[in-house]
């Protein structure tokens, strides 16, 4: 999923009034936690997006987990509405699929060896 892709499906299913450097402020925040939590990165090593000059670029985390996103964003939104009730849901929505991803990779991949694929992967 773009970067552009994202924003404008969440705010297609999820009107809000929140400008697009809000959403991509969250949309970092998400990044960030999927490049220290997941792949390991270093904080410093930690990749932000921009707008306008990042709008096309590739989201790191492909179909089907990249529904995760979404999740967060509306997740953030119905948290800075004060919907409190619909934030615990979003967020239960995103967390589950975040764990979902987090399994994938790590059964994938050797996380802390740099990415490795398990032999039973390389064909």
């Amino acid at each position: 999923m773009k970067l552009k892709e994202a924003l404008e499906f969440v705010d297609r299913v999820k009107p809000n009034a929140y400008a697009e450097e809000q959403k991509l402020q969250w949309l970092n925040d998400c990044e960030g936690m999927i490049q220290t939590q997941v792949f390991l990165f270093a904080p410093v090593e930690i990749i932000g997006y921009e707008l306008p000059k990042d709008k096309n670029t590739e989201l790191l985390v492909e179909k089907p987990y990249d529904r995760l996103y979404l999740s967060y964003l509306y997740a953030m939104i119905d948290f800075a509405n004060g919907e409190y009730n619909k934030y615990q849901n979003s967020m239960q929505m995103f967390n589950g699929e975040f764990s979902e991803f987090m399994r994938w990779f790590a059964g994938r991949y050797f996380p802390a060896d740099a990415d490795v694929e398990r032999e039973e992967d390389i064909w």
